[in-house]
């Protein structure tokens, strides 16, 4: 009986050939990081092709020989083939070179981390970022020893906090956990740092960059932090110098006093800790305006706001423990309201409310 002719060696070839490219073309989808925004960025963007592309001309070459051995020497008889034992001078090449190029990539990688992390002695602006569950303080530090002046943005899992940075500036962030792990991570500076809770003592972790060009950018954590770690969300407002400063001087102009206790009405009481109200139900007249005093024994943000369904009837001011603030609350008609942390809007942290 006679063998089969075999297929023509250069159609089998094209074939693994049109099956390597896809392969290819399909592992390079996602693989190339967005374009870089920031100084240290584009150090990291060329640093990262380089590798890119010395891992392809290596996969390439070897899938190729691979590929070229398998169809070359593929079994055709029962024959023995030739035996080989071994040649030095291959071995001594397949040696030098993967030793070559490590030496190259650890060159590069030390001299690029060298200069990425070096920082300013005179940062445009130092911000204290404050991770916790489940959003972000912008704490800017003005330099002085009044933090009362200080600039601070906090965000809401329903409304994200925004960071403005001037252009062309270093920027130093010192980053702070007030619960569990948390992850500042913003795609288009390709920089991604723990935010990590320290004992006291423990310097924080660090991060310094210069934004090149103006723009909105996305930010979040990308370390799974809890319910809400999806909703812990930001942005960076990159924008020039006047108009940041114009920034800074709307965020102070637009602080407000605490509003006045009314001077009838019943006083409630409700405190957190643990990240937990210390009650499920409050209760007060209806017609008549009544206060809150609200003690915040967490180290983090949390705040008492009033809702009828989706619909927001009242938002107490934002404030970080141990402290105590007075709210003052509006008349509200007999019903029954939901009170609830608009920082963290987790069942702990809700309540019914009965006005009758």
């Amino acid at each position: 009986m006679s063998r089969p002719k075999a297929r023509p060696r250069i159609r089998v070839l094209l074939r693994a050939g049109a099956l390597l490219a896809l392969a290819l073309l399909a592992a390079a989808c996602g693989m190339v990081p967005p374009q870089p925004h920031t100084t240290q960025a584009k150090e990291v963007f060329w640093l990262y092709n380089v590798i890119l592309v010395m891992g392809g001309i290596v996969f390439v070459g070897v899938e190729g020989f691979i590929l070229y051995s398998v169809f070359r020497y593929r079994r055709r008889d029962d024959r023995l083939p030739t035996q080989v034992h071994g040649n030095s001078l291959v071995e001594l090449i397949w040696t030098a070179i993967p030793t070559v190029i490590v030496l190259i990539l650890f060159v590069l990688s030390t001299l690029t981390l060298n200069s990425i992390s070096a920082q300013a002695k005179n940062p445009g602006v130092t911000i204290e970022v404050d991770g916790f569950q489940w959003q972000w303080t912008f704490h800017y530090l003005d330099g002085d020893s009044d933090p009362t002046n200080d600039v601070s943005v906090t965000g809401l899992p329903a409304s994200p906090a925004q960071m403005a940075l001037p252009v062309g500036e270093p920027i130093r962030l010192i980053l702070v956990s007030k619960d569990v792990i948390h992850s500042f991570y913003v795609p288009a500076f390709l920089v991604k740092r723990d935010v990590v809770p320290l004992p006291e003592g423990k310097a924080p972790n660090e991060l310094e960059f210069t934004v090149s060009e103006a723009g909105t950018y996305a930010g979040q954590c990308a370390e799974f932090c809890g319910d809400l770690h999806a909703r812990m969300t930001f942005s960076v407002l990159a924008m020039s110098r006047d108009k940041f400063d114009a920034w800074i001087a709307a965020i102070q102009a637009g602080a407000t006093p605490g509003p006045s206790v009314p001077a009838q009405g019943a006083a409630l009481e409700i405190s957190a800790k643990g990240t937990a109200f210390s009650t499920k139900a409050l209760e007060a007249t209806a017609g008549q305006p009544f206060t809150i005093d609200f003690a915040n024994n967490d180290d983090i943000p949390h705040n008492v706001a009033i809702y009828d369904g989706d619909k927001e009837l009242f938002r107490g001011e934002i404030i970080t423990g141990p402290k105590t603030i007075t709210y003052a609350v509006d008349a509200l008609p007999a019903g029954e309201y939901t009170f609830i942390c608009d920082v963290h809007p987790i069942p702990a942290m809700t309540g019914k409310l009965t006005i009758k």
